[in-house]
């Protein structure tokens, strides 16, 4: 069966499979674009709209992914509330500079940023609790605002950033930093959605299961994230990290 001239149905049961894997990696500790797009990419589809594609598919699950972490009452509405318009335009200003950059520079500046996070995440830090400390304005955009812009300029990772980014400059717990990410970068995927939408890159066909399959595994991500808390988020990150480094790493030197 062929939805379109290269992409059979066993390819769309593996961006079901994909998106799914994505979706529970995503919820928990973000990352989930270093799983759907490497996997759009063998299909066949052509790369902008695997990036179109795997932006529609990741809104769905970062939306379940946000309202599980919600209704949970982990997420600190205080730093989304004042991080999320900065990180709307950080993120639109982010995806109009990435036009001017080579493939190289980007490529190289992914695999720059991994080890960078790498660094902040086993840095020791005190565990200082989310009520105790007061949230400064200022420290709460500069610490999200940046990531916003590596969304709309490069996107892998922007999760994983981010969670840790609210660990190290905020002080908020891990469960606190990942449930906090996931409006903020829902926000950051949707308006990058809407412009694929209205330029027509969007594969719905190919969207749309993967989408869906996205939710299922952020459902369940989430899910684990609330229950094994700060030490299993935090095992989950170190993943997350070493995946993308190793496959940035294969990437460049194929390329």
């Amino acid at each position: 069966m062929e939805l379109f001239s290269d992409i059979s149905l066993s390819w769309v049961i593996g961006f079901i499979i994909a998106g799914f894997i994505a979706g529970y990696i995503d919820s928990i500790a973000g990352g989930g674009g270093m799983i759907q797009v490497p996997v759009l990419l063998f299909s066949g589809i052509s790369p902008i709209h695997v990036l179109a594609s795997n932006k529609i598919a990741s809104v769905f699950g970062v939306l379940m992914a946000t309202i599980k972490y919600a209704l949970s009452k982990k997420i600190s509405w205080k730093v989304v509330s004042i991080a999320i318009i900065p990180c709307l335009v950080a993120s639109y200003i982010g995806s109009s500079l990435v036009m001017y950059l080579s493939d190289e520079v980007i490529k190289w500046a992914i695999l720059v940023a991994i080890p960078i996070a790498m660094i902040f995440l086993f840095k020791k830090s005190k565990k200082i609790q989310e009520e105790k400390i007061e949230l400064n304005k200022k420290n709460i955009i500069l610490s999200t605002a940046p990531i916003g812009f590596y969304d709309g300029l490069l996107g892998p990772g922007t999760g994983t950033y981010m969670t840790i980014s609210m660990k190290k400059f905020l002080r908020l717990d891990y469960l606190v930093s990942t449930a906090s990410t996931k409006p903020l970068n829902f926000a950051t995927n949707l308006g990058s959605a809407i412009a694929f939408i209205m330029a027509g890159k969007v594969l719905w066909l190919v969207a749309i299961p993967m989408g869906l399959a996205n939710v299922a595994g952020s459902y369940v991500g989430s899910h684990y994230a609330i229950k094994g808390g700060e030490e299993f988020i935090k095992k989950v990150l170190i993943f997350v990290l070493i995946f993308m480094l190793i496959a940035n790493i294969v990437k460049i030197a194929l390329s």
